[in-house]
């Protein structure tokens, strides 16, 4: 995730991939004001600032943790036999059974991608993986 960029060419290189400078806490909250309800605090604005010209930050690539991933998916199933030939199988699939919330990282990293841009959204986690989500298959074997 490349939560950690500046938006800015303040090292001179052109190359566009300066980090930010971590000034305090990065984790922290605040970055909800004023945002929806769904909205999660992840990242504080106020603990990056700009980094200063002729270096590229402080901000160490991957030093900061998304929120866990939690996925239980599980399957029960049972086969009946009709006749020696035929069979019918019953299955039921569940996703996300424990109904956790999962923050999509995907999307999210548009909020927080780089600090030039983020003073509004910036830290905010505002979409989510899908819900438990439940399927029952049948199936006529012959």
């Amino acid at each position: 995730m490349r939560c950690s960029l500046s938006g800015v060419d303040r090292s001179g290189t052109a190359i566009g991939l300066d980090r930010a400078k971590v000034v305090g806490p990065a984790y922290g909250s605040g970055t909800c004001a004023g945002l929806s309800k769904a909205c999660k605090d992840w990242l504080s604005l106020t603990g990056f600032a700009t980094n200063d010209l002729g270096t590229f930050g402080d901000a160490g690539k991957g030093a900061f943790r998304f929120p866990g991933l939690y996925l239980w998916d599980m399957g029960l199933g049972k086969t009946f036999s009709i006749t020696e030939k035929v069979k019918f199988q019953l299955r039921g699939e569940f996703f996300n059974v424990f109904n956790h919330v999962n923050f999509d990282e995907s999307t999210a990293a548009g909020n927080f991608a780089k600090l030039s841009t983020g003073k509004g959204a910036f830290g905010a986690l505002t979409t989510a993986l899908d819900p438990r989500i439940g399927q029952i298959g049948m199936k006529l074997i012959f």
